[in-house]
């Protein structure tokens, strides 16, 4: 009977703390090549997967096209596409949540070769 209120317990506690990190996150990044602007992050918990909404500021509003969206504890790893000046680019962006903040590093590539374009920081705050 113990094992089992422990096991429940435990089940308990790892759903709340997906439903702790669940949110919308403002906030900004700075590159490596001169961009930097606002960057904004939605995430959602729906059982067992992850979703997430990126935009971000490149000379006007992005809106990415997230092709994943992974947690290991509080360590958030999204991967994105998007279209910039005729190219078609991926960033993958890792992140540790600390308090109500995460804070993290980004690299973008080229889709088709996978040549890197860029890479940076970012944080944002849940709001």
């Amino acid at each position: 009977m113990r094992v089992v209120l422990c096991f429940v317990l435990l089940l308990s506690a790892c759903a709340l703390s997906a439903a702790d990190l669940a949110g919308t996150y403002k906030g900004s990044y700075s590159g490596s090549v001169g961009a930097s602007g606002y960057f904004t992050i939605s995430l959602t918990h729906a059982g067992a997967d992850w979703k997430a909404e990126v935009t971000f500021d490149l000379g006007g509003e992005v809106k990415a096209k997230v092709t994943s969206v992974a947690f290991d504890g509080a360590k958030l790893k999204v991967v994105y596409q998007f279209e910039f000046q005729g190219a078609s680019l991926e960033s993958t962006a890792t992140g540790d949540l600390k308090s109500d903040k995460f804070e993290g590093t980004y690299t973008t590539k080229v889709v088709g070769d996978g040549s890197q374009v860029d890479q940076g920081t970012w944080t944002a705050t849940r709001i």
